[in-house]
C-alpha cells in the first residue's frame, strides 16, 4: 500500500501544490481545509503522516494537533506543522503539544519531500520495532500455552484410540473417532506453533532466491486439490544473492501461496515474479486473482490469530511477515475485493558488504 498523506491547509493553491509533489512522490493523498475537517478525514483516511497548516478557520492547527496526540489510535501519526509564523515561541509550542516537525512558509517543496520521506521512514522504523515486541512477547506466549496444551493432548489421543480399537458399539467407535479426528487437528495446531518458535531466529547466509521459490510453488502445487489453479513464475535468469535462510523463506512464501489457493473459489491463476528493483534490492512479487480483501482486513492482515483459522490470513502470513523482517526485508500486501492479492517482498542484495541495520 502507499503512504497516505492528509494535507491541511485553508489555502486552496497551497493544497494544490503540495498534493502535486506528493502524488508525484508516490503517496495516496487526501485534502481538508480546517482543523474540523481534518479530523474527521483522519478517522476516515488513516493517513501516515500529515501536513498541517496552523491559522485556519474554525479550529486551528494547535488544537487540532493537541486533539490528534491525546487519542491512542492517532498519537503516533507524524505531524509537519507548515506555517508563516516564524516566532520561536510558536515553534516551541507546535512541537511541545506534539508535532513531530514545523517547516516556516515560504518553503520549498523539495524540503518538504525530504522532510516527509524521513519522517515515513522513521515512522516505519518504529512501527516495526512494535511489531518486533508483538512477536516476542507472542513467542513466550505460544510456547507457554504448547506446553500446557501438548501432555494432556497426547493422552486424550492415546486413550480414544484405545477405546476405538477395543469397543464393539459402532456408535461408541464413531464417538472415539471424532475425538481422534479432533486430536489430530489439535496436533497439527501446536505443530504450527513449534513451526512459528523455530523460525524466531534465521540463520543467514548467501542463497539463490529462485531456488527457494520453486520448492515453495512444487509444495503449494500439492495442496491444490480439486480447484483449477494454475501456479505460473516468471524468475530473472542468475539472480544475485542476498542473505536468508533457505528453509523459513520457503515456509514464508509457501505462505502466502497457500493464502492464495485459500482465495481462490474454484479457478484461477498465481503469477510469481523475481526482478531486481535497483542495484540493491531484489522483490518477489506474487499475485493472484483471488476473492481479495477489504481495507479494513488488509490493515490486520499480519496481525496473529486475526482469522480462526491457523493458516492462511492467521497464523500463517504472522509467520511470513516475521521471517521477512528477520531476513531485514520488507513486505507489502496490496488488495482490492474481487479482483484478488498482490504481496511483494524485497531484500538487499549482498553486495560484498555488510547488509545494512533497518
Amino acid at each position: 500500500m502507499k503512504p497516505r498523506i492528509l494535507i491541511v491547509d485553508d489555502n486552496e493553491k497551497n493544497r494544490i501544490l503540495l498534493s502535486s509533489k506528493m502524488e508525484a512522490d508516490g503517496y495516496e493523498v487526501d485534502m481538508a481545509s480546517n482543523g474540523v475537517e481534518a479530523l474527521k478525514k483522519v478517522d476516515e483516511f488513516h493517513p501516515d503522516l500529515i501536513l498541517l497548516d496552523i491559522m485556519m478557520p474554525q479550529m486551528d492547527g494547535y488544537e487540532a494537533c493537541r486533539r490528534l496526540k491525546s487519542k491512542e489510535e492517532t498519537r503516533y501519526i507524524p505531524i509537519v506543522m507548515l506555517t508563516a509564523r516564524s516566532e520561536l515561541e510558536d515553534k516551541l509550542l507546535g512541537l511541545e503539544i506534539g508535532a513531530e516537525d514545523y517547516i516556516v512558509k515560504p518553503y520549498s517543496l523539495v524540503e518538504v519531500s525530504a522532510r516527509v520521506k524521513s519522517l515515513l521512514r522513521m515512522r516505519a522504523l518504529q512501527a516495526r520495532l512494535r511489531e518486533s515486541e508483538k512477536m516476542a512477547a507472542l513467542g513466550e506466549m505460544v510456547d507457554g500455552i504448547a506446553h500446557e496444551i501438548r501432555n494432556p493432548l497426547t493422552s486424550i489421543g492415546g486413550m480414544a484410540r484405545r477405546l476405538y480399537e477395543h469397543e464393539n458399539d459402532e456408535e461408541h467407535k464413531r464417538y472415539a473417532e471424532a475425538i481422534m479426528k479432533s486430536v489430530e487437528r489439535m496436533e497439527r495446531m501446536m505443530q504450527r506453533i513449534d513451526e512459528y518458535k523455530w523460525i524466531l531466529v534465521s540463520n543467514l547466509k548467501p542463497g539463490n532466491i529462485n531456488e527457494v521459490i520453486n520448492k515453495a510453488v512444487e509444495e503449494a502445487r500439492g495442496i491444490i486439490g480439486t480447484k483449477k489453479i494454475t501456479i505460473k513464475t516468471e524468475l530473472m535468469e542468475e539472480p544475485p544473492a542476498f542473505y536468508m535462510d533457505p528453509t523459513n523463506l520457503k515456509i514464508a512464501i509457501f505462505n502466502i501461496l497457500q493464502n492464495s489457493i485459500e482465495a481462490i473459489a474454484d479457478e484461477g491463476e498465481i503469477l510469481i515474479r523475481t526482478f531486481a528493483e535497483d542495484d540493491n534490492t531484489i522483490v518477489v512479487k506474487i499475485s493472484d486473482t483471488g476473492a481479495g480483501m477489504d481495507e479494513e482486513f488488509l490493515r490486520h492482515i499480519f496481525h496473529p490469530f486475526y482469522t480462526s483459522k491457523m493458516t492462511g490470513a492467521g497464523l500463517g502470513l504472522t509467520i511470513t511477515y516475521r521471517i521477512v523482517q528477520d531476513h531485514k526485508g520488507m513486505i507489502e500486501v496490496e488488495s482490492e475485493k474481487g479482483k484478488g492479492t498482490t504481496f511483494t517482498l524485497r531484500f538487499y542484495i549482498l553486495t560484498g558488504q555488510p547488509m545494512p541495520a533497518l
